[in-house]
């Protein structure tokens, strides 16, 4: 039986007329979530560090596989390196001295907020 469910995207099927159908998941599927569910409840008790070294049930898995992380990562070791080799301040550097970072972290801080705000709002929906 098709019904409309939120679930992962390879369990949809398409219908006649294009749109897509999810199909529910079954028991020994429904089992394995719950007992991750279970799993991770669980590991609420444990100290701060123990929970985050878990691989399963975080984020450790998507962002160790980010290319983006990794590019960042190795964009800024490249700068604080060529920072460390050269013997003379650049210009660019001496022109960054003289402009005022703390307006831009102002607007920084109140984007971030609204983003946060937004976003928690979308989780309690």
């Amino acid at each position: 039986r098709e019904t409309m469910c939120n679930f992962d995207d390879n369990e949809t099927g398409k219908s006649s007329g294009g749109a897509v159908k999810e199909m529910r998941p079954n028991f020994k599927k429904l089992k394995s979530i719950e007992r991750q569910r279970r799993e991770i409840l669980l590991r609420a008790e444990l100290p701060f560090f123990r929970i985050i070294l878990f691989w399963s049930g975080t984020c450790l898995k998507e962002i160790s596989t980010d290319l983006l992380v990794w590019l960042t990562l190795a964009i800024y070791t490249g700068i604080r390196i060529s920072a460390n080799i050269l013997d003379y301040t650049p210009e660019s550097v001496s022109l960054l001295e003289k402009t005022n970072i703390g307006v831009l972290g102002g607007f920084l801080s109140f984007f971030l907020v609204l983003f946060v705000n937004q976003t928690n709002g979308r989780f309690l929906e």
